[in-house]
């Protein structure tokens, strides 16, 4: 029996077409193979959204007028399971050096009834990278930390637990093994380094790749849920907002909506990124969570922070065996 052929990030991308009669709605089928613990992942649809919007964009400006997403603001209404989608575009602003749109991705509801719901809503401003000029003024960090070498600083997570889901499978995470034994940590607090690349050799060539890693940290580390509760509690992989252990077998997390600038194109050639996370503070159920995306030189390509909620599974649990 032939291997099943997994689409790359812009090969499933590319299904995006206007449906027809439309000027203005786009539609594609999610596969499975783009999910996280539960659903559709977020970043994923973000892919999605940039797609149809920079489709819509080249057809009502003309082809290359504003080439590159430079900010998107996402807020999620509710999970996408697989399977058809439509996207709708209307144009809220343009200029000669931007252009600013929303768009609106709606899907099934159930799989039972077939209802169409408003899933996520998008702001995205679009301009061209090669073009932008003004201001430039160099910032330094108090505190300088030079990037972790992949190759001596780093040990690459595997075992079992790497394959939980679809989209960890399409992986290669590779981390700084702090002293306090937990992968990525080696900054302290609420700080995270993970090494990222496509286990099938994709290279990061896209803006859309940036956008597909900017909500999918949360999701590799909630990957795990699954397989935690046969895991021993100094399981070194901890989410980015606690130390706690164990906490994927009493909690999961749900990106709110996310804020994503991206400041450059990624070389063509890229095979990996750095995503440094750090969060501010866990509070009342939710956290904020401020990540930056690196090329191997560590040069910034993106900046994006989220608000993620964290929902008890215990209280969940009770209350679906009351109803």
């Amino acid at each position: 029996m032939p291997s099943h052929h997994a689409p790359s990030l812009l090969e499933a991308t590319s299904s995006v077409s206007l449906k027809n009669g439309s000027r203005n709605e786009f539609v594609t089928n999610i596969s499975p193979d783009w999910c996280s613990q539960h659903s559709v992942l977020g970043g994923y649809l973000n892919a999605l959204i940039l797609t149809a919007t920079r489709k819509f964009v080249d057809q009502e400006f003309g082809q290359g007028r504003y080439p590159d997403p430079i900010h998107v603001f996402v807020q999620f209404l509710h999970m996408v399971s697989p399977g058809p989608v439509s996207i709708s575009c209307k144009p809220l602003r343009t200029s000669s050096r931007q252009c600013v749109v929303q768009a609106e991705l709606t899907g099934p509801q159930s799989p039972s009834d077939g209802s169409q719901v408003s899933a996520t809503v998008c702001i995205v401003t679009f301009a061209d990278l090669t073009k932008e000029s003004g201001l430039t003024q160099e910032t330094k960090p108090s505190v300088a930390t030079p990037i972790p070498n992949r190759e001596t600083e780093c040990v690459r997570i595997d075992g079992p637990v790497v394959d939980a889901t679809p989209i960890a499978r399409k992986l290669h995470l590779v981390a700084p093994f702090s002293p306090d034994g937990l992968w990525g940590h080696r900054l302290g607090g609420h700080r995270r380094e993970l090494w990222l690349s496509f286990r099938d050799g994709t290279k990061i060539s896209s803006l859309l790749h940036l956008a597909f890693f900017a909500d999918t940290v949360g999701s590799v580390y909630a990957s795990f849920i699954s397989e935690q509760a046969k895991l021993t509690e100094t399981q070194p992989l901890q989410p980015p907002a606690t130390h706690q252990a164990g906490f994927y077998s009493q909690y999961a997390l749900s990106t709110l909506c996310l804020s994503l600038e991206f400041k450059k194109r990624p070389d063509p050639s890229t095979e990996w990124v750095l995503i440094r996370s750090n969060s501010t503070q866990v509070s009342e159920g939710r956290y904020d969570m401020n990540m930056e995306i690196l090329d191997e030189a560590g040069d910034l390509l993106a900046l994006s922070n989220h608000v993620v909620y964290v929902f008890n599974l215990r209280s969940r649990t009770k209350k679906a065996s009351k109803i």
